[in-house]
């Protein structure tokens, strides 16, 4: 467990997974091998809250003044916070059995107020439009699916969250990575030397038009493949008329089961630090995660500075 206090600690930790094409046998192995453990939304919240705990003993962590967007997501005492997780394709992952590993429930003091903290797995899109409603952070890391939209744990490659309403948007698939996705086909062509056979699809929002925007700040991370080129126009159109950041990635990502990113993130957010601040942090926890998969020759992990960034930060 990494200790979330400054300076940052890294933690090598040796976990084989791939975020381009599934592995041979990789649902096998992960129903059947006893040492991959759950996902517990509510242990990586914890986790996070004692490394604030233990920052808060070495110095006053207490701000005089809270930033605009931290005093938005704990006016009314309590914080809805939903982690949607993807395909196994992506990483050798287990997710609980039991309802009592997919929803969390726990009172924490963040800058001086209790807080009823309430933690979510989204493992489907049924999940995810109901998080678009109810909470007030999400964050998501899984396929992009060209634009399509995100993927998740149990709906598979082949049935994303169909979310691109840009007009003239062209979904491109080689024949390969359409792997059961079914739109509408504008054309079909070959590639280079004629190796591969792609798919242009029309942009499909289906799924976004039915969904109904949380109605006050609401802070959204679409840690997917190029994020800020796919959905920005999406996530903008949906949250209109509500104070919003949104938070995208600027280049193709890797996936990490262990959720660093994510924690690195809720450790800037329950430390109070300015939303350009908790950015930097996810973007320096990136690069030590990508440094320990490229140091173990685990493709396709790449060091990018500035993997995330800020695209919608609109405050009322």
């Amino acid at each position: 467990m990494k200790n979330y206090s400054r300076p940052f600690l890294l933690i090598v930790v040796v976990l084989l997974f791939f975020t381009g094409c599934a592995s041979s046998g990789l649902q096998e192995k992960v129903e059947n091998d006893p040492a991959l453990k759950p996902i517990q939304i509510g242990k990586l919240i914890s986790q996070v809250y004692k490394g604030v705990q233990r920052q808060a003993k070495n110095e006053d962590s207490l701000l005089p003044q809270m930033p605009q967007y931290l005093d938005k997501l704990l006016a009314d005492r309590r914080l809805v916070i939903g982690l949607g997780v993807g395909t196994l394709d992506l990483a050798e992952m287990v997710v609980p059995s039991e309802v009592s590993g997919l929803i969390s429930m726990a009172e924490y003091v963040i800058q001086g107020k209790k807080i009823l903290v309430e933690g979510r797995l989204i493992l489907n899109k049924d999940d995810f439009q109901k998080a678009l409603t109810e909470c007030e952070i999400i964050f998501v890391s899984t396929h992009a699916r060209f634009g399509v939209g995100p993927a998740f744990f149990y709906d598979g490659k082949a049935n994303p969250y169909r979310m691109q309403r840009t007009k003239g948007y062209v979904v491109s698939m080689s024949e390969a990575e359409v792997d059961g996705y079914q739109g509408t086909v504008i054309r079909t062509y070959d590639g280079f030397l004629k190796q591969k056979k792609y798919f242009d699809f029309e942009p499909d929002s289906r799924d976004l038009d039915k969904a109904v925007p949380f109605p006050g700040y609401q802070m959204i991370v679409m840690s997917t493949c190029s994020s800020e080129k796919h959905f920005l126009d999406d996530i903008a159109w949906l949250r209109a008329k509500y104070s919003t950041t949104a938070i995208f990635t600027t280049k193709p990502c890797g996936v990490d089961p262990l959720f660093r990113t994510f924690k690195r993130m809720l450790y800037g957010i329950f430390m109070g630090d300015e939303i350009n601040r908790v950015v930097e942090e996810m973007n320096t926890e990136y690069i030590s995660v990508a440094w320990e998969y490229m140091q173990k020759n685990i493709p396709p992990w790449c060091v990018i500075d500035g993997m995330y960034k800020i695209g919608i930060h609109n405050i009322n």
